[in-house]
């Protein structure tokens, strides 16, 4: 049974993955706070902490579009693991050479160094596909139990999960419930909440507000932060902030419901769209070559120089998997 094509998950899914190009990007620009121009560096500070609805909203794109599909576990788990296991184990390799060959100049490497790069990742963002790898084994399971569940159900469901990111969050230690609710914790909450939000009609004014409130909560909170701390490290902008939470879902109904394709891009659009899982495998490697021509965030004045980096990255990524897609059994591991 083919996933269908729904026009605003893609919308959604191309935003997601510039947002996080536009993260990744200003990154390096974000080590030098301090030593950046004031009136640069908000823009570096917009990219950096204005995007963070884009882990949630993929996977609360996995949540929309695999929750409502009944299928037999094996077929589910053999699909899952040509179209998601395949590429990473792939990419992963990829990466380790390059690790082996740039990072430490191909000097000789242990077999525990090679294990030890599969299992904790050759990339940091590969924390992402071990992630969703766990989800893809509760998906079965999740998803046998929303296509029967009554609404209030899944709406108790999806409040727990809440009270969990506002009192049992690691994140803030200091607020804490004396009932322990970890069987409601983590990304499983955003799998329930993108199929709940698919199948359900909310105001366009609430979309606007959980919006607005949860983005401005995220810069306003992390701006003060910073100034406390001297750095940017903020608690306001990780995946399980109430601040972020309110943006990725706000930004989901959003999308869901004005119609945000640009007039003439639907083809750009689209080809972003099928090739988003292995652009966001390949990217990373992308950005260092793009830094090694000199195209990079600050190459010019951040708002200028994150976005056309991150165009050019998106066009450039996208480019090898539509390459590797056409060699034989290119299409199973090129994301």
């Amino acid at each position: 049974m083919a996933i269908p094509k729904v026009q605003y998950l893609d919308n959604l899914r191309v935003t997601a993955t510039l947002a996080v190009l536009f993260i990744h990007i200003s990154a390096n620009i974000v080590l030098n706070f301090g030593n950046t121009p004031d009136a640069a560096f908000l823009f570096v500070y917009f990219y950096n902490k204005g995007f963070r609805y884009a882990v949630p909203i993929f996977v609360m794109l996995t949540g929309a579009l695999l929750l409502p599909r009944e299928e037999e576990m094996t077929s589910f788990f053999k699909k899952s693991f040509i179209r998601i296991g395949l590429p990473f184990l792939f990419y992963n390799m990829v990466t380790i050479i390059f690790n082996w060959q740039v990072r430490l100049g191909g000097h000789s490497v242990r077999p525990s160094w090679v294990l030890k790069q599969y299992f904790n990742g050759a990339s940091y963002h590969f924390w992402y596909i071990y992630m969703i790898l766990g989800l893809y084994l509760f998906i079965p399971v999740i998803g046998a139990w929303v296509r029967k569940a009554k609404e209030s159900h899944i709406q108790f469901f999806l409040s727990m999960w809440l009270l969990t990111i506002l009192f049992d969050n690691p994140h803030f230690p200091g607020l804490s419930l004396p009932v322990k609710l970890p069987y409601f914790t983590g990304f499983l909450g955003y799998l329930v909440l993108g199929y709940y939000l698919s199948r359900r009609s909310v105001s366009k004014s609430l979309g606007w507000i959980l919006f607005l409130v949860g983005t401005i909560w995220t810069l306003g909170g992390a701006y003060l932060q910073s100034l406390v701390n001297e750095n940017l490290n903020s608690l306001l902008d990780a995946n399980f902030s109430p601040s972020v939470v309110l943006s990725a879902a706000g930004i989901f109904i959003l999308f869901k419901i004005y119609d945000f394709t640009v007039p003439g891009t639907l083809g750009l659009r689209d080809w972003i769209s099928s090739n988003s899982y292995g652009i966001y495998l390949i990217h990373v490697l992308v950005l260092f070559y793009l830094a090694k021509i000199k195209i990079y965030g600050a190459m010019w004045h951040p708002s200028i120089g994150i976005p056309l980096t991150a165009f050019v990255c998106l066009l450039v990524s996208g480019s090898i998997v539509w390459i590797i897609r056409r060699i034989p059994f290119g299409k199973y591991i090129a994301g």
